[in-house]
Formats: structure tokens, sequence, C-alpha cells
């Protein structure tokens, strides 16, 4: 078969095209470096569609030269003048696209695995539809198979969800995908059991990695469902753990993953919140919609005050207890960046203080593994000063009267992309309770995101637009928490206020920022008690850790080497000799 050529006006045009989309970046650059906090604008949302394109063969022998770029795990493109802007380790965010794409093959390779586990899952039989999509819908941490399932007994569209390694630390932490897969389940149980209120995915089985599988009492006989009743009744009698409505289904099948399998929700239950929150944060009506909904969600989880610091696991009996770790969004980016594992998984905190110190300590020993921390001497000095200030003014922010407790279940990835709203503003669907943690009180906050941008942003006019939004948004969570508990006072509400004013709130949103803490510091902290010059944080420096000045030049040097290194890459890419930066 013969290749027709375009014309040469449509080649000039696609080679324009392709060009402008290899120097499309979405860099900005701040002297203070600190960038978006978390996953808010680097990270895809849950619902992004990856579509595997291939390049166009025109494209293969083209004499112009255009500018090496690097694929982005978001699908953007980065050259090497915006990438040495960036404050994230471009070095390590180029794997991830080369990963997952060979992740969605070995997915793609196993689907007759995937359609065998789904009937499985619903006690299907083999001649029931089973219909697995090309398209996968790609997440921050996870990937989605679209399933059709056509049968008497069960017609529905459902997700095959499994977490990807490269995203979750697996590698340099194994064991970490079926942790966060514990957790996440075990979250779903407590929210089905004790959270009726809040509108989620339904949950059919999940699998670990090490080919444990569990399934819905719902799909098993009566008898079984009958007995398991019955201990759960004695089990709670006796205050034992809770026991789940999921139990152990041994199968000869096998998938080299963890999974779940959940519910799909389209677009009749409702519309991801982060399409159309810039359109329609002005509207009134939709504003109070979405924040009464967001407070209720916010007040169901922190209802039943909890004894401890830490996360929900899943054991193969099928009980859950809150024996994990506090596994939050930030921590697992981070130690997915590179950063040592301070907390233990099954370490949990019955006070805060140990829980603070130990936070500290994890950004502390990031800071120290991470080639790319700093830009200069200055920069570096700077973070090191505020690393200090942070330890010395922490004890400020931690209520005497409730450090021992009780804590609060909270979702530290309350984000619009994992929101669903129906036209009015009304929250439809809660998605991804990968996250969610019992923690302090006081780490309650109202979200950063309502105004439309990155926390480090939030400063001057944002800093006033917000605090308009803080009112609006507490006037609301006030009147839901009292409509919740009459007969108490709005005592979260209360929490939360006080934080605000004291600017407590800032500080614990230091402990949870991936990069964030020294624009927070400078900004809402630090001014609050003195601003500090160029010369004072050359002198706090010091009081962060011994030998501060050695440690300040090795952080430059080793910015410097990652500076090379990241030009090899980039050389690699344009396919130049990369002699002479070794």
């Amino acid at each position: 078969m013969s290749t027709i050529l375009p014309r040469p006006i449509e080649r000039i045009k696609q080679l324009v095209y392709a060009s402008a989309r290899f120097l499309k970046s979405e860099c900005r650059d701040n002297p203070r470096r600190s960038t978006n906090n978390s996953k808010n604008s680097q990270q895809p949302s849950e619902d992004q569609i990856e579509i595997h394109q291939y390049p166009d063969p025109l494209f293969r022998n083209a004499s112009i030269t255009m500018p090496a770029a690097l694929e982005l795990d978001n699908g953007e493109h980065i050259t090497y003048e915006s990438a040495c802007k960036k404050d994230v380790n471009i070095i390590n965010e180029a794997i991830y696209p080369g990963a997952r794409r060979q992740l969605f093959r070995k997915l793609w390779d196993q689907r007759a695995t995937i359609q065998a586990l789904v009937r499985h899952h619903l006690r299907l039989r083999d001649e029931d539809a089973c219909i697995i999509e090309e398209q996968y819908i790609r997440g921050s941490f996870n990937v989605c198979i679209p399933v059709k399932v056509r049968s008497a007994s069960f017609n529905k569209n459902l997700l095959f969800r499994c977490p990807m390694p490269h995203k979750l630390a697996e590698a340099r932490y194994p064991g970490t995908i079926d942790e966060k897969l514990s957790s996440e389940v075990g979250t779903y149980v407590w929210m089905q059991e004790h959270c009726p209120d809040i509108p989620i995915p339904q949950l059919y089985g999940f699998g670990f990695s090490n080919n444990r599988h569990f399934i819905h009492e719902q799909r098993m006989p009566f008898y079984v469902r009958f007995w398991r009743k019955l201990q759960r009744y004695f089990r709670n009698y006796l205050r034992y753990p809770h026991l789940s409505q999921y139990a152990l289904s041994p199968t000869c099948l096998r998938l080299p993953t963890a999974y779940m399998l959940l519910e799909h929700i389209g677009p009749d239950i409702g519309e991801e919140l982060s399409n159309t929150w810039d359109e329609h944060r002005k509207d009134p009506v939709r504003r109070q919609n979405l924040f009464q909904g967001m407070a209720r969600v916010i007040l169901s989880l922190a209802r039943i005050p909890q004894p401890r610091i830490g996360s929900f696991e899943f054991h193969n009996n099928g009980t859950i207890t809150l024996t994990n770790r506090p596994l939050s969004c930030s921590m697992i980016i981070l130690e997915n960046d590179g950063a040592p594992r301070t907390i233990s998984r099954n370490e949990t905190y019955i006070s805060t203080e140990p829980f603070v110190a130990d936070m500290l300590k994890f950004h502390d020993d990031f800071f120290l593994t991470n080639p790319n921390a700093v830009s200069s001497m200055g920069d570096c000095l700077g973070q090191m000063a505020a690393k200090a200030m942070l330890r010395a003014l922490s004890y400020r922010y931690i209520q005497r009267e409730s450090r021992n407790g009780p804590f609060r279940l909270q979702l530290t990835d309350f984000h619009a992309s994992n929101i669903f709203v129906d036209k009015d503003g009304n929250i439809t669907c809660l998605i991804d309770h990968e996250w969610v943690c019992a923690l302090p009180t006081e780490m309650i906050s109202v979200p950063y995101w309502l105004t439309g941008c990155a926390i480090d942003n939030i400063t001057e006019e944002k800093l006033r637009e917000f605090e308009v939004v803080h009112e609006e948004f507490m006037n609301i969570f006030r009147e839901e928490e009292v409509k919740m508990t009459p007969t108490n006072p709005p005592a979260i509400t209360q929490i939360i206020n006080d934080s605000w004013k004291s600017g407590a709130v800032w500080f614990w949103h230091c402990m949870t920022s991936v990069n964030a803490a020294w624009s927070l510091f400078d900004d809402h902290i630090g001014p609050r008690f003195l601003p500090l010059s160029t010369h004072s944080e050359g002198i706090l420096a010091h009081y962060w850790c011994q030998g501060s000045p050695l440690v300040a030049r090795r952080k430059v040097a080793e910015r410097e080497q990652y500076v090379k290194q990241l030009q090899v890459l980039f050389d690699k890419k344009a396919g130049l000799s990369t002699e002479g930066h070794s």
C-alpha cells in the first residue's frame, strides 16, 4: 500500500503544530522556589482519558530541528529551560510516561483475566457479556479500566481500578500498593457503616497483589450471609473490631497488581466539579449548594471521634481497625519522589506532639535527599530558617486541651476532581477515598482551592477574596453542624474559626503541603511575629541543624549536579552526544 503525502502547505502546518506542542510548558517561574501545592496542577484528574497516540511517520525524517522536550505524566511536554525552573524532580518524572504505558500494555494483555475476575466477583456465567473497553481512565494514582457488564441479573457499567506502582513508591518501598488499597477499603467499609449520608460509588470487590480476593456478601449464599450477620451482631456487642461486608473468596485467577471493582460514575449521576467550578463559582446558588454539601461531608466524617491519629487497615478476616500510619496524599507523593520513610506502616499516635515532630522530620529528610530542593544559597538558607522556625513555633498551634484526642477523620485529598455535582451544584458523589486519615481536629479547614488558585498564591488580593469565601463557607458550616448536633454547641466550627484567627491553619498546611511550606511561612506565619530578612534567615538557618553551612553548600552542589544530569537527559532525548556533561 502506498502512502499519500500531504501537500506542501499542509506539511508546513503539521510541522508548525508539532513544534508548538513540544514548546508548550506549564512552568511558573517563582523566585521563592514554591509551586502549586500537592497535585493541584501537576497531576491529572481521576477521570482524564488516556488516548494512545503514536508519532506520525511523516515527522520521523523531518529536517526541521525542534527543541528537545520531555513528556510529563500529565501529557504536557517540557523544555530544558522550563525544567530548570521547576522545583520538582523532572528526572524522576520523566520516567512516569514510559512506566504508565508499560502498565497499560500489561493490563491490556491481561484483559481475559480481568474479565474472569469481574465474573468471579459478580457471580456471573461464562456466557454473560463482560466487555473491556480500550480507552482507559487515568488518574493521579490509579488507572481505571471501563467494563460493561450485560447479563440477565446484572446490567451496569463498572470500573476495574488498579493503582499505578510508579506513582506509589512501590519500587522503593514494596507493599505500599497493598497498604494503600487496605486503607482505602477500610475507609469504604467505615463510610458504608457510619456515613450513609455521603454518596460514594458501590464497591463490588477487590484484590491484593498477593492474590487475596474479597467479594461482597450480597453475592454469597443465604446461609453465609446469615452467619456473617450473626457474627457481626456478637462482635459489635463484645466491641470487637468491626466485621465488614466483604469476605475472602479464593480463586485460581492471578493478576500481578492490586485492584478494586467499582461502580462507574457517569454523566447521569453528575459532572466532575473541576470541569465547572471556575465557570460557576460566582453563582451564589451553586456556591451555597456546594458549600452545604461539602460541610455535610466534612461533618459526617468527623462525627465519630477517633482514639488515635492514623488510617484504617483492612484485615484478612474482613475486619477493619485504625492501626495504619496516617497515610496522606502528600506523604505518598513525597515518598514516591525519594523521601525516606519516617513513619512506619503500623505506627499511629495517641498525641498530637509526636505526630507533628515526625511530620517535621519527614519534610526535613525529604529536603536533605532531594537533589533539586534549592535553587541557590540564599534559597537554601531561607528554607532552613523557615524549617527551624516551624519547629520552634509548633507549640503555639497545638491545642493543649485536645492534644490527646479525640481525633477526626479527614479527607487529605478533598479536591474538586474527586467531587461530582449536578447542574445546581449539589454533591451527587464523592470518589477516591484512599487518603482519609484520623487527624487532629485543628487540621480541618476550608478547602483552599475554592478561590481557584494554588495555596501559595493566596496573598494580597487573593487572600482578601479567600477571606470572603472563608466567612461564607463557615456560616454555612455552622448551620450544618447545628442541624447535625442540635443539642451541642458547634465545637468544630469554633475550632476552625480559632485556627483561622490565630494563623494555625497555615501551620497545618505546612505539615501537609508538598512544596509550599516556605511560601506559607513567609506570607502568613512569619509576618505575625517578625518578617525575616536575608540576614536573619542566614542566622536562623544555623539553628536548623548542626553543621548547617556544610549542609547548605552540599545542597547547592547537588542542585548543580542535578542540572547537569538534566542536561544529559535532554541531550539524549535530542540524540546529541553527552560527552562533557558528566
